[in-house]
């Protein structure tokens, strides 16, 4: 979130404060609930699972359970995941049959069915 975007929803009077961590300014409601960026929770989540961070270090700095931790990295690899999905579609195969001839003929009944109606 940049100054300006930020400055914009201060002067709309939803936001109070700004809480920072880990190089980011997150900012937080009237209601006191900081409204964490989508940007912030992937960086997160990223350094996390490089093992930069620890659950624990996330859930001190930040101020927040290692409920909300965790729901941050498997709501990623959730989004990670349908990306993949959708990304990688099957390409079509094609094969030429070629049958020969006589078998052609010799399936041919040789004398008509007949239907009764």
């Amino acid at each position: 979130m940049n100054s300006q975007t930020l400055g914009a929803l201060a002067s709309d009077q939803k936001i109070q404060n700004v809480f920072h961590a880990f190089g980011y300014s997150i900012p937080v409601g009237k209601d006191g609930r900081r409204l964490w960026p989508t940007k912030f929770k992937r960086e997160m989540v990223q350094r996390m699972r490089s093992g930069k961070l620890t659950i624990g270090e996330v859930q001190r700095t930040c101020r927040v359970c290692d409920t909300t931790a965790y729901k941050w990295k498997k709501k990623a690899g959730r989004i990670a995941t349908k990306q993949n999905e959708s990304t990688e579609k099957p390409t079509p195969v094609f094969a030429e049959i070629k049958v020969p001839d006589d078998k052609v003929q010799s399936q041919r009944p040789s004398d008509p069915v007949a239907s009764r109606l």
